[in-house]
């Protein structure tokens, strides 16, 4: 809900402050399971914590982080001062195909009874399935759903989306997708951030000639989505049942030219060699990378590419072979997390839930998933003014209703966001009345 409360001076009293300016050592330092107080002291240096913190707000970007001593008395008493659990970067979500149609409720079935997902996909399921309700919808339809989806992202903490378009495969319907983002973007409480994945699956009428479509993609798409505007990245599937690397690497230096940052889906499947395209062509990110190898690792690094992690497609398609998020993060890969909410393998918008299935399947420490869904994300997208909270970075913030933010993905489901602030603003509280008391 929106609040009525005057916007000039707000400061927000956090138990945990947790600024995300994260300790690089205490990161590389392998987490010790058996010392519960160095366990904490290291994920407490890693998330920059402070303990009885204050943010002042002023507009859109941060005016003081740091300790509540140090924050000038004439601040508090000229602002509105809101008490509150736990405070953190606005939380980003660097991995989305949110401008979709239909449902894929039955495929998740099969699965679930052992069809395989590149099976449904060759039988004309899978992406296909949605490329052919996107056909049926409109932009204005397919705007005002993703409208929808950004203000239940709002009330999960989210700050900054990334959208794919992918379920066209023809110019006109890729460029559909990408303007009904365009035309959601100002209704929202969060900032878009649009990517062209016309690569996503060849078509099946392509099936027989791909490299014609594979032209398409380089030739028109790309050109006609740059030239208007409509897309920042551009990204790739790379994996078996996709594109090929050589492919991929065409698509994305195509991209390059034409200004666009690159961005793969890299060996979710099987080892396709994306990792190797992405620190290539010097890529923004790799994302899955359930199958990368040790020496695509080290060149990630090199390269500095961010890895992407997607926990919640292993849930959905039982894939046997987890991300290995600790080599990733002891080779100094900077490790994102992200929701990869799409219709057929990822079907949450619950980036909470996601920090669950991170230290579930990973082995990450809460301090490493807030990291991945705020800072690491932030560079996924390589926005340089968000995702850490520092004087002068963009007023962009996650309030938390918890005790102590090892709760976050202790408790799933239990949706601890209490507020959001966006650009200074406040997009969403769950209690209008406490911000009017303090007012």
């Amino acid at each position: 809900m929106f609040s009525q409360m005057p916007q000039n001076s707000l400061v927000l009293r956090a138990r945990q402050l947790l600024t995300m300016q994260a300790d690089t050592d205490a990161l590389l330092q392998a987490p010790p399971a058996h010392d519960l107080d160095a366990l904490r002291q290291r994920d407490a240096r890693i998330c920059g914590l402070i303990e009885d913190g204050a943010v002042h707000i002023q507009g859109p970007n941060l005016r003081f982080v740091g300790a509540w001593s140090d924050l000038d008395p004439k601040i508090k008493s000229r602002s509105t001062v809101v008490e509150v659990g736990c405070v953190t970067p606005g939380w980003v979500d660097c991995h989305t195909h949110s401008v979709f149609a239909g449902s894929r409720h039955m495929e998740f079935t099969q699965r679930n009874l052992g069809a395989q997902y590149l099976d449904i996909l060759n039988a004309g399921g899978g992406i296909h399935s949605t490329v052919n309700a996107v056909r049926r919808s409109g932009r204005r339809a397919l705007a005002a759903t993703l409208i929808g989806r950004c203000f239940e992202a709002t009330r999960l903490g989210v700050t900054t989306l990334e959208v794919k378009s992918g379920y066209g495969l023809t110019t006109d319907e890729e460029i559909k997708q990408l303007r009904a983002v365009a035309e959601a973007a100002p209704e929202v409480l969060m900032e878009l951030h649009p990517t062209f994945l016309g690569a996503h699956v060849v078509p099946r009428k392509y099936a027989d000639r791909r490299d014609d479509y594979v032209q398409m993609v380089i030739q028109e798409m790309i050109p006609k989505v740059a030239e208007r505007g409509l897309a920042r990245y551009c990204d790739v599937f790379c994996d078996t049942g996709a594109f090929t690397a050589a492919e991929a690497e065409a698509i994305l230096r195509a991209g390059i030219d034409h200004g666009l940052i690159p961005r793969i889906h890299a060996d979710e499947l099987s080892h396709a060699g994306a990792a190797e395209v992405a620190a290539a062509v010097g890529a923004a990110s790799a994302d899955h990378l359930e199958y990368v190898s040790p020496e695509a690792i080290a060149a990630m690094a090199k390269a500095n590419v961010v890895a992407v992690l997607l926990p919640m497609v292993n849930l959905f398609l039982k894939l046997p072979q987890h991300a290995p998020a600790r080599d990733l993060i002891a080779a100094g890969v900077d490790v994102a997390l992200s929701t990869d909410f799409n219709p057929g393998t990822g079907m949450t918008q619950d980036l909470g839930l996601i920090m669950t299935l991170a230290c579930t399947h990973y082995g990450m420490t809460p301090a490493e998933a807030l990291l991945a869904i705020t800072r690491n994300a932030a560079r996924a997208l390589r926005l340089d003014d968000r995702g850490v909270l520092a004087k002068g970075k963009r007023a962009d913030l996650t309030i938390l209703d918890v005790e102590d933010y090892w709760e976050i993905p202790y408790f799933p489901g239990r949706r601890p966001v209490a507020g959001v602030v966006w650009g200074g603003d406040v997009a969403y509280w769950t209690s209008a009345q406490e911000l009017d008391d303090n007012a």
